[in-house]
């Protein structure tokens, strides 16, 4: 097998003048969190701080009742709606379907147990401080030669 040289493009390895620098260090720069478009409601999930575990109870009662609070969903709301899967079409990689918020066990840190919807982003992310969840924790297994037997 023959190593080939391909040819280099014109932006590979060429200076490239930034021109949105200016912007940015005078503050004239407008981010998304910027955009104030009328209507929009801000989400923040509710996260598993563990790898395994079963989830007891969830109160969502105190983030419900937060002032511009509009709605706090948990795996019981959501029920109807369809499994996320991986739209990658890999040859060999296995479907692995997945709930749009853990139900009664959580498979990975960092997995979706509630979301909190509200006015703006900051009540959402205060009110997700409020959801209780209670936790059994269950022993992860933390490498793949173990977790495929």
């Amino acid at each position: 097998m023959s190593l080939q040289i391909l040819p280099r493009g014109k932006w590979v390895g060429a200076r490239v003048k930034r021109v949105e620098d200016p912007r940015f260090l005078t503050g004239e720069a407008r981010y998304l969190a910027d955009l104030q478009i009328p209507g929009t409601v801000h989400a923040a999930f509710v996260r598993s701080p563990y790898g395994h575990a079963r989830i007891r109870r969830i109160d969502t009662s105190a983030a419900r009742a937060l002032p511009g609070v509009l709605a706090v969903f948990t795996a019981e709301d959501v029920a109807t709606l369809p499994p996320l899967a991986s739209g990658l079409p890999i040859e060999g990689l296995k479907p692995t379907p997945q709930t749009v918020l853990a139900k009664d066990k959580i498979r990975f840190i960092g997995e979706a147990v509630a979301v909190v919807v509200a006015e703006n982003r900051y009540i959402a992310e205060d009110a997700a401080e409020l959801v209780e969840v209670d936790y059994e924790r269950l022993p992860a297994v933390t490498d793949a030669e173990r977790a495929m037997a």
